[in-house]
C-alpha cells in the first residue's frame, strides 16, 4: 500500500475511535511510517555513484566486473596432447609394423625431435605436440613389444585425435567476460588462464557498526541481573561476512550522546555505511535519532513493518547510516530487507529477493496496517510447498531465526491467515 493509501486507510479506521496524538510501535495504523517499498526506493535512489578499483585476480571472487575482459593470449598457446600416449604422424605410420619410440615429450619439457617413418614420441597430457605430429594414440591402445618399440593395437586412428589446438579454448582478442558479471571460482580460473594479474571491479562498501545500550555486555563478561549479552554485534558481523563485505567493529556505545557521537565520528572516517543497533525507539535513553539529526540528514525513522518499525535511515557527510532496532530479530530482518539491497547496489550488483508461493499449515495471526515478516519453516509434501510458523513471533525471540528457514511475507492489507491459505515466503539460506 502506498503512503497516501495507507493514510486514507488509517483515517477510515479511526472514524469510530478517537484519534491518537502520539503513535507508538504498538499501533498498526501509523500514517507517519513509510511503507516497505517506499523505504527501499528511497534508500536505493540515494546512491548513483559508481566506484571502480583494480584488485589482484586471486582476491576478486564475488566481486562484480567493472570492465569487459578480452583475452590478450590464445589458450592454450600451443598444440598439446589431451591424453597420455604416443604422438604420431598418421601418414608416416604402418599400424602393422613395430613403431620406434624416439623420445619423450613431458608437460613443461617438450621434445624437439620430429618422428620419421614408423617412429613416434611418447607424450604426457598437456605436453607440447611435436611439430609434424597430428594425432595421439592412447597408451591403452598400444603394446610394448621390446625396449623403445610399440605395436598399435587399434585401426581406429583419426587425424587430430586427442590433440588440443592453439586457441581451442580461448582465442586472442575474444570477449571472455562482460562488465557486470559477478565473479565465481570458474571465472577466476579463466582469468588466470589468460595471465591476467589484476582486474577492474566495483568497489565494495566498507561497513562499520556498533551497538548501544547500558544493559548490554560482551560475551566475555558474566551477566548481572537485568543485563544481556551483545548478540547483535556478533550477528551483524556474521551477516556482513556472509556477503563478503569488509566490516569494522566499532564496539559498544554507552547510552549517552557523547559516546554515540564519538562512534559515528569514527565510522564516518573509516567506512561507507554505518550501522547501529538499538537506541532508535522512543525510550528516554534512545539517542541515535537525536545525534544523527545533528550530524547529518534523516530520510525516515519509522517503517510500516513488523518487526522493525523503529528503523532510522539517513546520510552523514555522504556516508549512509542505518539505525537498526535493538531487538535481535528486528536487527536481522531490517538488515536483510533494507541494508542488503544498498550494499549490493554499491557493489555493482543487485539483490534479488525471490518470493515464492507456499501453503500455510498453521494459522498465521496478523493485523491490518503494516507489513509483516514472520519466521517460518518451509517444507515439501506430496510435491507441494508448505510453510508453518515457528511459534512465538516476538521480535526478541532470536532462537526463532535460528530455527526458521524462511520469512513469511504478509502485506499491509493482510489479516489472519487460515490453514490452507497461499502466502509468499522468502528463503533464508542464501541470506543469513
Amino acid at each position: 500500500m502506498e503512503e497516501l493509501e495507507h493514510y486514507m486507510f488509517y483515517l477510515k479506521n479511526t472514524k469510530k475511535r478517537k484519534m491518537r496524538k502520539v503513535y507508538s510501535c504498538k499501533d498498526d495504523f501509523d500514517p507517519t511510517s513509510t511503507t516497505v517499498s517506499n523505504a527501499i526506493r528511497k534508500i536505493l535512489s540515494d546512491y548513483s555513484r559508481e566506484v571502480k578499483v583494480k584488485i589482484p585476480t586471486e582476491e576478486a571472487l564475488s566481486y562484480v566486473l567493472f570492465s569487459d575482459i578480452k583475452s590478450p593470449v590464445n589458450v592454450p598457446n600451443y598444440n598439446n596432447s589431451a591424453m597420455d600416449g604416443y604422438a604420431i604422424h598418421i601418414k608416416s605410420i604402418n599400424i602393422n609394423d613395430e613403431i620406434k619410440v624416439i623420445d619423450k615429450s613431458l608437460a613443461g619439457k617438450a621434445s624437439k625431435k620430429l618422428p620419421k617413418e614408423n617412429e613416434c614420441v611418447k607424450i604426457t597430457t598437456g605436453a607440447v605436440m611435436p611439430k609434424n605430429c597430428d594425432a595421439v594414440v592412447m597408451q591403452e591402445e598400444v603394446n610394448i613389444v621390446k625396449s623403445n618399440f610399440i605395436k598399435i593395437n587399434t585401426s581406429k586412428i583419426k587425424k587430430n585425435q586427442n590433440v588440443r589446438f592453439l586457441g581451442e579454448d580461448i582465442k586472442k582478442g575474444d570477449l571472455i567476460l562482460n562488465a557486470g558479471k559477478k565473479l565465481n571460482a570458474a571465472d577466476i580460473g579463466v582469468i588466470s588462464s589468460m595471465g591476467i594479474k589484476e582486474v577492474f571491479v566495483y568497489k565494495k562498501p566498507i561497513v562499520s557498526f556498533f551497538t548501544t545500550g547500558d544493559e548490554v555486555r560482551p560475551i566475555s563478561k558474566k551477566l548481572k541481573y537485568g543485563e544481556l549479552y551483545d548478540s547483535n554485534r556478533y550477528t551483524i558481523k556474521s551477516l556482513l561476512n556472509k556477503h563478503g563485505i569488509k566490516s569494522i567493529d566499532l564496539g559498544h556505545a554507552k547510552d549517552s550522546k557523547y559516546s554515540i557521537k564519538n562512534k559515528f565520528t569514527q565510522g564516518i572516517k573509516k567506512s561507507d555505511i554505518i550501522l547501529t543497533s538499538g537506541g532508535v525507539s522512543v525510550g528516554e535513553a534512545d539517542y541515535i535519532k537525536e545525534v544523527t539529526s545533528k550530524l547529518g540528514r534523516i530520510n525516515f525513522w519509522k517503517v510500516s513493518v513488523k518487526p522493525g518499525r523503529p528503523l532510522t535511515y539517513g546520510k552523514i557527510k555522504n556516508r549512509f547510516f542505518f539505525g537498526l532496532p535493538g531487538n535481535p530479530v528486528s536487527t536481522m530482518i531490517t538488515f536483510i530487507i533494507f541494508v542488503l539491497p544498498l550494499i549490493y547496489k554499491m557493489s555493482g550488483d543487485e539483490l534479488k529477493l525471490n518470493y515464492i508461493d507456499a501453503i500455510t499449515s498453521t494459522v498465521l495471526k496478523k493485523r491490518k496496517g503494516r507489513a509483516e515478516f514472520q519466521r517460518g519453516i518451509s517444507y515439501i509434501k506430496n510435491g507441494k510447498r508448505f510453510v508453518k510458523g515457528v511459534g512465538s513471533q516476538g521480535s526478541g525471540i532470536l532462537s526463532s531465526m535460528s530455527r526458521a528457514n524462511c520469512l513469511i511475507y504478509l502485506d499491509d492489507n493482510t489479516k489472519d491467515q487460515k490453514i490452507g491459505s497461499k502466502v509468499k515466503i522468502l528463503e533464508l539460506e542464501s541470506l543469513i
